[in-house]
């Protein structure tokens, strides 16, 4: 069964878009469990403080004070900051719905009640011993309640603690099933492409009838599957090296297209391969055959629908292309022309030849008739080779060379 590569590459993004959202989530996860650290440090703080606070006693007033007044500050500061640390914590924000806010409102009001009946205990004014008593009393009993409630939210945090380790290990267990998935499964896939597109580049090799995409199969089938295939099927019209058409097979292929629409700009390039005469002579006639076999198949991965290919003679390819305008049409030979410049040719003796391609690039007007247009891209190529070749002249080079 055939897949899609748009289904694949759809799938592999979906993958990694969970995988990103799973791992966001896991560092908040991380950060909350950061701020968890701070505000557990911040209420041993507060105890410290307020046990510090509680054991001033009153052997000497004036020292009491003094000490009580920093310390007062102290832990005024640390109730404020653990509303800050709060909002960090989102974990806990989303699982208690609210609780949470209530307790630190229960310390601050705690740690007020503390700081007041420490004020009163430690006062310097002459009071009476009764009074004294319903003051140490009541300094007792608010140190005692702020103990109770920072030990509250410390053991409630530990709840919290639980909750938030299970949700990360369950994001962690997503991810790491969701990446072992997307790996095995996103390698095996463009595993299947990558053996697809080499199919389709070595297709001149021979005639292939399977792909595992659907989208190689259609390419396959646009392009004949190999050059030798040709857009007719008389072996008249064939070129017997290359299996591209033949002048006569070109000469047909074109009449049958004619009568199609085609695009803004039509133009003929003639190409021929720099110096063939001295490699024929230097080299094999295997080395030769390969040689113009490949500048075909090169010529062939450049073909559109409407474009029109052949083997016109022992060293002229053409190409009959329509395109929006002459720039698109000048590329597409260009790129004929490097690719061929950039592949290396092994020779008999195992050394690595560079091969050149000259080409004649003419307009084809629609009043003109095809076999004018060829003779004026002869000559636009002549011109090519004349300046050293491995160029597309056009015929406006020419014009100007004529003067």
């Amino acid at each position: 069964m055939q897949i899609s590569m748009y289904k694949i590459f759809g799938t592999i993004k979906s993958l990694y878009t969970l995988i990103l959202l799973l791992a966001a989530l896991l560092t908040v996860t991380i950060a909350s469990e950061y701020a968890s650290f701070y505000k557990l440090e911040n209420l041993q703080n507060e105890k410290d403080i307020a046990t510090a606070v509680y054991n001033l006693g009153r052997d000497d007033l004036d020292l009491s004070n003094i000490q009580y007044r920093g310390k007062n500050a102290m832990l005024r500061h640390e109730s404020n900051a653990l509303s800050g640390f709060y909002e960090y914590d989102y974990i806990n924000k989303f699982s208690k719905a609210g609780n949470y806010q209530n307790e630190l409102s229960k310390l601050q009001y705690a740690v007020n009640d503390f700081n007041v009946a420490a004020g009163d205990w430690y006062t310097q004014d002459q009071i009476s011993e009764e009074e004294l008593q319903t003051r140490k009393e009541q300094f007792t009993k608010t140190y005692n309640l702020l103990m109770t409630q920072i030990n509250t939210i410390t053991s409630q945090n530990n709840v919290y603690e639980e909750k938030r380790f299970l949700v990360q290990m369950g994001l962690i267990v997503a991810l790491l099933l969701l990446t072992l998935f997307s790996t095995f499964w996103a390698s095996r896939r463009l595993a299947q492409i990558q053996g697809d597109v080499k199919t389709l580049n070595m297709l001149e090799h021979g005639e292939v009838t399977e792909f595992s995409t659907l989208e190689a199969d259609s390419i396959s089938k646009r392009m004949g599957r190999t050059t030798r295939i040709s857009a007719t099927k008389n072996p008249a019209y064939l070129d017997s090296v290359t299996g591209i058409s033949s002048y006569k097979g070109f000469m047909h292929e074109y009449g049958e297209k004619k009568s199609q629409k085609l695009g803004n700009y039509t133009a003929v390039c003639i190409f021929s391969i720099d110096r063939l005469n001295e490699l024929e002579m230097q080299y094999s006639q295997e080395f030769s055959e390969a040689l113009v076999k490949k500048v075909s198949f090169m010529l062939s991965l450049y073909r559109q629908h409407n474009d029109v290919i052949g083997r016109l003679d022992h060293n002229q390819f053409a190409i009959l292309l329509s395109r929006q305008d002459k720039t698109s049409a000048v590329n597409d030979c260009e790129l004929v022309r490097k690719s061929v410049e950039e592949t290396s040719f092994k020779t008999s003796d195992g050394k690595n030849l560079t091969v050149t391609l000259s080409g004649g690039f003419v307009q084809k007007m629609s009043t003109e008739n095809l076999d004018e247009v060829l003779k004026k891209a002869n000559k636009v190529l002549s011109k090519s080779i004349q300046h050293g070749g491995n160029r597309i002249a056009q015929l406006r080079d020419k014009s100007t060379a004529l003067k």
